[in-house]
């Protein structure tokens, strides 16, 4: 009989140990889908004293309700987080929504090698901690000149300009020299050139062109400096940032309307589109004819048809149980918006979705559902 009571009871140990294995699984799992593990890093590799980098973590909603971020802290003052945690609409999420993490790596105040742990708490549908981290190794013996980046401004399409930057290093490597500059957009080109050397001053300076042929958009590059050291020092980003010609942007880029029961009108959201110009809207073409969107001129609403740099545009969709516009067998719509102006060549695109299917209400934190 003890045997048996023994053989009973390590079984159910056993089960007891499978059973918190799963729910830790199941835990990981969930998370997963909020941010995959494999964007949980980012590593700002070797950087200047003095500069300010930043980096943006996207976190997306995968529950049927909506996911409430309670805090987001760092582990470390040389990372800041520019998350405003007072603001609702950045905080609570609907299912497929996205919320963005700023942070900002503080060259200007710490220096050597940096590891800092973000920690985001999620406390709605359910508890879940995340973790974040961020790398850097801030380098006292170099400095870059003007403002650590490259800023070519607003540009008239077909022109192009020239920056420089001044690299100085003032490290106690007599061989260090900056070799090389790559850059992952065609249209910016660079040149070395060094100064005289002093005692124990180096000085580079790269000429930074941007091509007349350029095309209409926004730039959001960077450029890498190769130096001759060591391989894990060896890389050193700048940020680099242009804007050609007159553009529009979106936001969001894809509207969400949420989980709708079939047949269920969806609820009305907004989207701004902002020029860097005043324009007007000439059409406002959508692929699906159930998708409604109504444009208001946001600097006059006296005056609808004058130009405007910020339009915005109200958006909502009937949701037909069935014929044209209905959503597809699985559930989902998608539809693309195209934005026709009065300024030649400038367009701009962006989409509408929706998820419709039968509501499935959890009634607590084991039967959340999470879409996949």
């Amino acid at each position: 009989m003890k045997r048996i009571i023994a053989i009973f009871t390590a079984l159910a140990i056993l089960m007891q140990a499978a059973v918190a294995e799963q729910e830790i699984k199941i835990e990981e799992d969930v998370s997963q889908y909020i941010i995959p593990h494999k964007e949980r890093s980012f590593d700002f590799k070797t950087v200047a004293k003095g500069m300010v980098l930043g980096h943006r973590f996207v976190l997306k909603n995968p529950f049927q309700e909506p996911m409430h971020i309670a805090s987001v802290t760092a582990s470390c003052t040389c990372t800041t987080v520019d998350f405003d945690e007072k603001d609702e609409t950045k905080t609570t999420l609907n299912t497929y929504e996205e919320a963005v993490i700023p942070i900002r790596l503080r060259g200007d105040i710490s220096e050597g090698p940096q590891n800092a742990t973000l920690t985001v708490i999620i406390d709605r549908p359910k508890r879940i901690e995340i973790q974040l981290n961020v790398r850097a190794e801030i380098r006292a013996d170099l400095r870059i000149a003007p403002n650590n980046f490259i800023d070519f401004g607003n540009i008239e399409l077909g022109r192009g300009q020239s920056r420089t930057l001044t690299v100085t290093y003032t490290g106690s490597n007599a061989q260090w020299r900056l070799v090389d500059v790559q850059c992952d957009n065609e249209f910016i080109h660079t040149e070395i050139t060094s100064d005289p050397e002093r005692i124990g001053v180096k000085t580079f300076r790269v000429r930074v062109s941007l091509d007349q042929t350029a095309p209409n958009g926004n730039i959001n590059s960077r450029l890498i400096l190769i130096s001759n050291d060591s391989a894990s020092r060896r890389e050193i980003p700048v940020p680099l940032r242009a804007t050609v010609g007159t553009v529009i942007t979106v936001s969001p880029p894809n509207v969400f309307l949420g989980m709708l029961p079939p047949g269920e009108p969806s609820p009305k959201k907004n989207a701004f589109l902002t020029g860097t110009k005043p324009f007007r809207i000439t059409t406002i073409e959508c692929d699906n004819p159930a998708v409604e969107i109504v444009s208001h001129n946001v600097a006059s609403r006296t005056e609808p048809d004058a130009p405007s740099r910020i339009h915005s545009l109200l958006i909502s969709y009937r949701n037909p149980a069935e014929g044209e516009g209905s959503p597809q067998d699985n559930g989902e719509m998608r539809a693309e918006v195209q934005i026709t102006t009065d300024l030649p060549g400038l367009t701009a695109t962006f989409h509408v979705t929706a998820s419709v299917r039968e509501n499935e209400t959890a009634t607590s934190e084991e039967n959340t559902t999470v879409n996949q």
